[in-house]
Order: structure tokens, then sequence, then C-alpha cells
């Protein structure tokens, strides 16, 4: 943490990593209120209340007014508790520009515990010049700090990734995922909502046969837990996520395991694999760390353990590796040799195939 904290204070001002795609960008955030559900971290009778980012291709010519990366409440919150000043980061994506016409498919991403829905910018700028929407969520009262439109910066009841005393007991795991649970099956209804209504950003846009979910860490968990239960979701990314052995049950969905300094296999980790009846792929980069997968890799670049490869070799890889996957499982493409085959380009990514020769990989 010190040396994330000297390397972003080094610096006034950031660009984050530009997209690989064809298309602009835009992103806008939609405040969504479950009608049907009670806050569950607070009482009374308040609905439960989420944001939800959204990053997708823009509309070609459209007017372009440049995104900030955060809320300013919120990245005045981090510097707080960093106890640093941090950098005014300049975006790629456009605010609130119109979306280019077509339907596109979807990844509902569910960001790390006490994380926030913006932690993985270069992935979602990434995938959405590729021809994907992503709506990230913000896990309400979990993420660090949630700004809501009416003026409320609300912090996590659990504590932040970014000062000591938070909880990481069992108890505080099992609440939280459940309710994260219920915020993405939400979501996931939302999408179909937010594609039939007129007066949406993205009526008509959304392929809602075309859903997949992401997860980072903590995350990694409700994505996979999601892809289990949620018939509407058809393929799952766990980006060094956490497994349990309660949570893994037998799917033919398609999934991705995407791990950061994995030296071995641990019995929750093998357990998933044998339980992968369907496409499976598992790729480890060597020598990183667990934020590596994370805008840390460029905000505080030279902080992060990237192995051999350069920070932004590590970028490419994240971005390379995942679009790989969807495009093979969310847009039915062959699958590329990337996934299954060692690459000379990204040395330091160990790949597994699907091939029933690795069921007991140790």
């Amino acid at each position: 943490m010190a040396a994330v904290r000297a390397a972003v204070a080094s610096v006034t001002r950031v660009a984050a990593p530009a997209p690989s795609g064809p298309n602009g960008v835009g992103t806008r955030v939609l405040d969504l209120v479950d009608t049907d559900r009670v806050e569950p971290f607070q009482s009374g009778d308040a609905r439960r209340e989420l944001l939800v980012r959204f990053w997708y291709p823009r509309a070609i010519k459209s007017e372009c007014r440049p995104a900030p990366y955060s809320d300013p409440a919120v990245w005045n919150y981090f510097s707080k508790l960093l106890n640093v000043p941090l950098p005014v980061v300049r975006t790629n994506s456009c605010l609130a520009a119109p979306i280019l016409e077509g339907a596109w498919p979807v990844v509902v991403f569910t960001h790390g515990y006490t994380g926030t829905f913006t932690d993985y910018t270069f992935l979602f700028e990434d995938l959405a010049s590729r021809g994907y929407i992503v709506a990230s969520v913000d896990h309400t009262y979990e993420a660090a700090a949630v700004a809501l439109p009416d003026g409320r910066l609300v912090k996590s009841v659990f504590g932040s990734p970014f000062s000591d005393g938070g909880r990481a007991d069992s108890e505080a795991f099992m609440s939280a995922e459940a309710v994260r649970l219920r915020d993405v099956h939400f979501v996931v209804d939302e999408l179909a909502r937010l594609n039939a209504r007129p007066d949406s950003p993205f009526a008509g846009r959304i392929d809602t046969a075309s859903i997949a979910i992401a997860g980072h860490s903590f995350g990694g968990l409700t994505a996979l837990e999601a892809v289990q239960q949620d018939a509407r979701i058809r393929a799952a990314v766990l980006i060094d996520g956490v497994v349990t052995e309660e949570a893994v049950h037998a799917t033919e969905k398609p999934v991705l395991i995407l791990d950061a300094g994995r030296v071995r296999w641990d019995d929750e980790k093998r357990h998933l694999w044998n339980k992968l009846e369907g496409p499976r792929y598992a790729v480890n980069l060597k020598d990183a760390e667990h934020v590596t997968p994370t805008d840390a890799v460029w905000l505080a670049s030279g902080a992060v353990r990237t192995g051999h490869m350069s920070p932004e070799n590590t970028v490419a890889a994240v971005r390379e590796y995942v679009a790989a996957f969807l495009e093979a499982h969310l847009l039915g493409r062959p699958p590329v040799p990337l996934l299954t085959e060692p690459s000379m380009r990204y040395p330091d990514a160990e790949v597994s195939g699907p091939s029933p020769l690795v069921r007991s990989v140790q």
C-alpha cells in the first residue's frame, strides 16, 4: 500500500489506457431502485437503491463530453482514506453519449469486496470499444463509497480497502454475498426493462439473449453463483475470484478463470474446475498480485506486480483473454488458440485448456 500511495501521489494527471476496439465509447450512470426490496443494510422501509455505470459503443459523430473517471465526492473520499492527493484521470469515454445503432451483448460486472464500480475502467472501455455493453454494479453500503444523485455519499458498512478495521469475517461475507446476488438478478431484470422502455437511453439496443457476468475477487464468487442460478446469464468470467466449495455446483455454462499470481491450485479451485462440465478455461498471470487485474496496474504503474510483463502488456493480456472468451461464448465465434495454447505475446500467462486431460490440474 505504501508503494501504491507513493506512485499515485507522484503524478497529477494520468490517462486511462486507450481502448483497442474500433468503436468510440460512451458511458452513463443510472440510478435504479428495486421497489420490491427493502434496503437490507439499513433500518426503516427505504427501498434498495443501486447505481449502475454503463459503458457502450458510442454513436458515430455524436458530441463528446469527456467523462470523469469517478464521481468527485468518491474520489475526494478515497484521497482522504489514502492520505495522498489523487491525480486527475482522463478517460476514453464520452459522458451520456448516444449508443451506436444495433443490439449489443452485455457483460454485467460485480466489483471486489468493498471496491467500487469504476475499479476496472481499462477493461470496461475496451469491451465497449469492441461492441459490448458493460453494466458495472455499485453494491450500495458494501462498496467503499457510492455518490447517490440526491447528494448523499453512502459509505461502506464493512470498511474499505484503504483503511484498517474493516469487517472481513464470515458473517459479513455471507450477508454481503446474499445481497450481491439479489442485486445482480435485479440488474438483469432491469436490462430487459431498459431495452423495452421507449424513453430509455438503451431502448432496443440490448441483446437480452446474450448476457455474461464477470467479477473480481469477491465479485468472482458472485459471478460464479449468479451464472449457476440465473438461466438468463450465459457465461461467467472469474477474475482472481474467491471460491468456496459450498458455492460450487455442476454447470455446463462456459467459465473463464483468470487468476493472478496463483502458485498452485487450492482445493476449492480444483473442486470448481472438476464441476465445470461445459467449456472451461484457466489462465494464470504468473508473479502478478490480486490487484493486478484492476485499474491499480496503470494508476499506480510500477507499484503493482506484473511478473516479467510490463503494466502495458498486462493490461493488453487481461483485455485479450476476456474478449477472446466472450467472443467464443457470447458471440458464438470459434475459440481462438489464445484460450488454449501458450502465447508468445503474453509469456507470463499460463493457460489450461478445456480438454478432459486437465481435469486434475495440480
